[in-house]
């Protein structure tokens, strides 16, 4: 695992163990059934896009690019080891995306053409954009200046009333955006039922600033350690102002439950993660 993932898995782990998530009360013997439907060591790629429609799509997913490839149920990028996104050229439809995935030394590069697709915004006013793969991987990322609420709400609305039928699904995902508004973005997780199953998805959250189709974006600045570093300036920040919640006399109970399934889902990856590299280990070493 390289440095650049390791350091994702750290911020993930913390956050997820500090933020109040679902509302719904999972039972000992739903977190024990969780299952996983993206295994570790084998690559997804986020390629099915839905945007809004002032969203500058193009650009803003190609400033992510990061997020794009996943091993299993997190991103990774690992340029020396031949993990990365790439882009093509369209010149005949600027509104196309060519994705190049890498997927390591070896591994052939096909080209995948997509287009975002267009959807209304949760409020209104909201601009972003949604990416997603077969499976249960999503990155979000949204214009700052336009949203400051909870913008998982923005998923769980996404999920349920915007998306194709193949994808929708009853999540609970959880993200204030003083949470989100971070250089490295952050993630959390939802679990949902699909038949008789419980699974597990996670998110990546991102917000930008000067995302907006007449806008006029800034460079990135990668050597910056600032919040708003995709289009950040110093007249553009991020609003630190803490919330305060509302009233909510539940709220102990669900911050305590939602750090116990939190700690359990985490251990409960990790765990499955070392079993399966001591696996290959023994295996590897016949």
């Amino acid at each position: 695992m390289n440095k650049k993932i390791l350091m994702l898995s750290l911020t993930l782990v913390l956050l997820l163990i500090s933020i109040i998530t679902p509302t719904y009360a999972w039972t000992d013997e739903e977190y024990m059934n969780t299952k996983l439907k993206n295994e570790w060591g084998t690559y997804y790629v986020i390629d099915t896009f839905y945007a809004t429609p002032n969203f500058n799509a193009i650009q803003a997913i190609k400033n992510h690019s990061d997020d794009l490839i996943w091993n299993g149920s997190f991103p990774e990028y690992d340029k020396d080891n031949e993990i990365y996104m790439d882009f093509g050229d369209y010149p005949a439809d600027p509104d196309v995306l060519v994705l190049q995935p890498h997927l390591g030394w070896n591994k052939d590069v096909y080209s995948r053409l997509t287009r975002p697709r267009e959807i209304e915004s949760y409020d209104g006013k909201a601009q972003y954009v949604i990416g997603i793969s077969n499976y249960d991987q999503v990155l979000i990322i949204i214009d700052g200046n336009t949203f400051k609420g909870n913008i998982g709400d923005i998923l769980n609305d996404f999920f349920k009333n915007k998306v194709d039928n193949m994808y929708r699904k009853e999540t609970e995902f959880y993200m204030p955006y003083d949470s989100a508004a971070t250089a490295l973005g952050v993630g959390s997780i939802s679990r949902y039922r699909e038949g008789e199953d419980i699974y597990m998805a996670t998110a990546i959250y991102q917000v930008g600033f000067n995302l907006l189709k007449e806008s006029q974006p800034t460079n990135v600045q990668d050597d910056v350690e600032d919040p708003a570093i995709y289009g950040g300036n110093d007249e553009v920040q991020i609003d630190d102002t803490p919330s305060t919640p509302e009233a909510n006399e539940n709220t102990a109970f669900k911050v305590v439950g939602i750090v116990i399934s939190s700690i359990l889902s985490v251990v409960g990856i990790y765990l499955i993660y070392l079993l399966g590299k001591k696996i290959y280990t023994i295996m590897k070493g016949q």
